[in-house]
Formats: C-alpha cells, sequence, structure tokens
C-alpha cells in the first residue's frame, strides 16, 4: 500500500472520528438539557401549586381576621401570618415569571444565572415564612387568658413563644446562600432546581474537556 493511500485512509478514519466526537457531544448536551429542562418544568409545577394553595390560605386567613377583629391577640397573629404568606405569594409568582423566561437552548451560562438567582429566591422565601413561627404560639390567647393566667402559665409561655422565636431567628440567619456547603441546609432548598443547575455545569465542563 503506498504512503499516500495509507496517509488518505488514516485521514477518512480523522474525519470519521471528528464527526462521530461532534455527534456524541450533540447527544450529550441535548441529554443533559432536556434532564435539566424537565427539573425546571417539575419546579415550575411545584410554585403554581403553591401559589394556587398559598391564595386559598391567604382567603381563608382573611376571612378569620374580618370575622376575629373582636378577638385582639388572635387577628393580631393571624393578621402577622396573612402577611407573611401574602410575601411568599408574591415570590412565587415571580420565580414563575422568570422560569418562563429561561431558555434551555440559550445561552448556558445566561441560564445558570437565572436558575442560581432563583435558587437564592426560593431559599429567601423560606427563610422569611420561617419567621411566623412565634405566631402560632400566640393566637389563641384571650383577655381572660392574659388577665388571669397566672405566673406558672405566662412562664411557661415565655419559654414556649422565645424557643421558637430562637429557633426562627437562628434559622433565618443559617438560610443562606453561603452557607449551601451544610448538608442540612441543601435538604431545606429545591432539589428540582439544584439539580437542573448540576445538569447544566456538566454540559459546561463536558465542553471545556472536549
Amino acid at each position: 500500500m503506498e504512503e499516500t493511500d495509507v496517509k488518505k485512509l488514516w485521514q477518512l478514519y480523522d474525519n470519521k472520528l471528528e464527526k462521530s466526537l461532534t455527534l456524541n457531544h450533540k447527544i450529550i448536551r441535548e441529554i443533559q438539557s432536556q434532564k435539566a429542562e424537565n427539573s425546571i418544568n417539575s419546579f415550575r409545577k411545584t410554585q403554581v401549586l403553591g401559589i394556587l394553595a398559598g391564595i386559598l390560605w391567604i382567603v381563608f386567613l382573611g376571612f378569620l381576621v374580618l370575622n376575629s377583629l373582636d378577638k385582639i391577640y388572635f387577628a393580631i397573629s393571624a393578621g402577622a401570618i396573612l402577611l407573611f404568606n401574602v410575601y411568599a405569594v408574591v415570590a412565587y409568582i415571580w420565580t414563575v415569571v422568570i422560569i418562563n423566561g429561561i431558555n434551555i437552548a440559550g445561552n448556558i451560562t445566561e441560564t445558570q444565572q437565572k436558575l442560581t438567582l432563583l435558587q437564592n429566591s426560593f431559599t429567601k422565601i423560606g427563610r422569611v415564612l420561617i419567621l411566623q413561627a412565634p405566631f402560632y404560639c400566640t393566637f389563641w390567647y384571650t383577655d381572660e387568658l392574659v388577665a388571669h393566667g397566672g405566673t406558672t402559665f405566662w412562664l411557661i409561655q415565655l419559654l414556649v413563644v422565645s424557643f421558637f422565636t430562637g429557633i426562627s431567628i437562628y434559622l433565618y440567619r443559617q438560610l443562606t446562600p453561603e452557607n449551601n456547603h451544610k448538608k442540612w441546609v441543601r435538604a431545606i432548598g429545591d432539589s428540582k432546581l439544584r439539580k437542573a443547575i448540576e445538569f447544566l455545569n456538566e454540559i459546561e465542563e463536558f465542553k471545556k474537556g472536549s
């Protein structure tokens, strides 16, 4: 076999190999993109369900507050819980708007930034909602109970309310993007968004290594 024939064969082989690698790269990108899109769609559905449930909960709380204005402690506690949930629903709506603007087929870096923004926003919503916990300890107070509760009762209440207040503040300070390296913080966050980001990261790493 002539040397030129050997070179031609090698060149033909190289061309086929290059085409095969290009095809493999495309297939891997499409698979990872599809996985990321499925995770995002799943997160979107969860957010929409959260919005619907939140609206129903807000309507119910609003009904209770309007019909319990003569019970000041209940009205204040339920009203505070209502405000926390109004914030959450508005924030959930904002996240759905951001999700609908994500294009997996577009720029990966831009998509990663949006997903990270969503993840941080989701964490922030959870942090704020945790702060409503102490109000669940006070909604059942009555004027008579406040006036005649006694020392023992108020000491117990002080301990309970202080405990939930302390826990709320602690969790609020701990649930931050900077603490995502802690397993329990990551467990509280949304796994669907985290998976979507990981799938896109794998695409980026694959592109760098190819």
